[in-house]
């Protein structure tokens, strides 16, 4: 079953956050050469989730793993993802849709904020 990755950023009006998001999306694509990554935004960016799902289908790809690139789970964790993977697993009965977990309070994430602080202090 030939698999696909969607990176789910939020999207900004500000184009140059929404290139951070396509940014990570390439760093992955290169980490995993053989995959097949689409970046996809949920607001204010293109592709939406929709067409980036569109775009793996044409590539012959039956199942999407959607990685959200979210922090915290908010409305659009508990309540809008979920809405539009329902609307897409009826549109799409033969592709299996899988829902990765948010970033969250890894302590990887926690790691970041860490040389951030310091990165900040040296500053002072």
């Amino acid at each position: 079953m030939k698999e696909g990755i969607i990176i789910l950023g939020h999207g900004s009006r500000r184009e140059d956050a929404n290139d951070e998001i396509r940014e990570i999306t390439r760093k992955l694509q290169a980490k995993n050469p053989q995959g097949k990554y689409q970046v996809a935004f949920l607001e204010f960016g293109n592709p939406s989730l929709v067409e980036a799902i569109e775009s793996l289908l044409e590539e012959n790809v039956h199942k999407v793993i959607i990685m959200p690139m979210f922090l915290t789970v908010g409305n659009h964790m508990h309540r809008d993802i979920p809405g539009k993977l329902l609307r897409l697993k009826t549109t799409y009965p033969d592709v299996k849709f899988v829902f990765a977990k948010h970033l969250g309070p890894d302590y990887r994430i926690v790691e970041i904020a860490e040389d951030r602080i310091k990165e900040a202090e040296e500053l002072m």
